[in-house]
C-alpha cells in the first residue's frame, strides 16, 4: 500500500435502480482523486439500469450483472473484485457529497491506524430540511457498540484487511454491515473524518425494513460479537421502543413527515 496515496475502491450494489443510478455513478467517476477504482455489482436489473451503466462503461473499473442472494452477497462480490487498500460502499440511492471527497479522505486514511474510518453523511428528505449524521467516535462509541449502529455505511471506509478473515454474513438482511463492523469495533476505535462523505436518501432498505427484523438482527449481531451475554441494558430496550414507535409513525405518515414532526418536537424541548 502507498502510505501517502492509498488506493480506494468504491463499490456500488444496485438492482433496478434506474431512478438514481446515473447520479450515483456521476458522483464517483467525477472524483478528483487519481488513485481509486469503481466497481458496480448489479443484481440482474430488468429496468434501464444496465443501459445507464453501459453509458459509463469506460469509466468503470469492473462491473457484472447477475443474480445474487441479497445485498450482502452482492457486497461480498464487490469485496472480492476490489484491489484497493480501502473500500467504500455507495449504493444506488446514495452519492458522494462533492468531487473532492476521496481526495480529502485519502491523506487521513493513510495516517490512521484504525481499520474503520467514517465521516458525516447528509440524509435527504423530500419534505423538510436535510439532516447531518456524524460525530467524534468518543461520542458515538458506547451507543454504537451497546445499542445499535449509528455510523452510516455510506460514510464509512473499510480497510481491505478487515475482510482478511471474513466477509459480510449473508444470513443478515439489513444489519450485516453492523455485524461486520462490530467484530472490529468491540475492541478497537474507529477514526473520525470531520467532513461530509456522502448523501443518502431515506427510501433505502433500512428505512423501509420491518422493525421486528431490524431489532432481531441488531440483537443477533451483538450476541455474535459477545456484546451481551444475557439480557441487554435498559438503554437497549429504550432504543428498541423508540425504533418501534417511529416505525409505526413512518407507516402512518411517511418518513419525511416523521422527521419534520421530530424536528418540531426537538425545538419545543430545546
Amino acid at each position: 500500500m502507498d502510505r501517502k496515496h492509498p488506493k480506494i475502491s468504491v463499490i456500488t450494489v444496485v438492482r433496478n435502480g434506474e431512478q438514481h443510478i446515473e447520479e450515483t455513478i456521476q458522483s464517483i467517476v467525477n472524483q478528483t482523486y487519481d488513485n481509486f477504482e469503481y466497481i458496480i455489482i448489479d443484481g440482474k436489473s430488468t429496468d434501464n439500469t444496465l443501459n445507464i451503466i453501459r453509458r459509463y462503461e469506460s469509466q468503470i473499473t469492473y462491473w457484472i450483472s447477475e443474480s445474487d442472494k441479497g445485498i450482502y452477497d452482492a457486497m461480498n462480490k464487490g469485496v472480492r473484485a476490489s484491489t484497493g487498500d480501502w473500500l467504500l460502499f455507495i449504493n444506488a440511492d446514495d452519492f458522494l457529497f462533492e468531487p473532492n471527497v476521496l481526495e480529502k479522505a485519502a491523506p487521513l486514511l493513510a495516517a490512521t491506524k484504525s481499520l474503520v474510518a467514517y465521516g458525516n453523511v447528509r440524509r435527504l428528505y423530500s419534505q423538510g430540511p436535510d439532516q447531518i449524521l456524524g460525530a467524534e467516535w468518543s461520542t458515538l462509541k458506547h451507543y454504537c457498540i451497546n445499542i445499535r449502529m449509528n455510523i452510516s455505511h455510506q460514510g464509512t471506509f473499510h480497510s481491505k484487511s478487515l475482510f482478511a478473515t471474513r466477509l459480510f454474513d449473508t444470513t443478515f438482511k439489513i444489519a450485516g454491515d453492523y455485524d461486520l463492523l462490530l467484530s472490529y469495533l468491540k475492541e478497537h476505535d474507529a477514526a473520525y473524518l470531520p467532513f461530509t462523505i456522502a448523501k443518502m436518501r431515506t427510501e433505502g432498505v433500512s428505512a423501509t425494513a420491518s422493525n421486528t427484523l431490524l431489532l432481531r438482527e441488531i440483537r443477533r449481531a451483538q450476541i455474535n460479537n459477545g456484546v451481551y451475554k444475557s439480557i441487554p441494558s435498559f438503554a437497549w430496550f429504550k432504543s428498541a421502543a423508540r425504533i418501534t414507535f417511529y416505525g409505526k409513525i413512518i407507516k402512518l405518515i411517511g418518513i419525511d413527515r416523521k422527521e419534520k414532526i421530530k424536528g418540531i418536537l426537538n425545538k419545543i424541548k430545546g
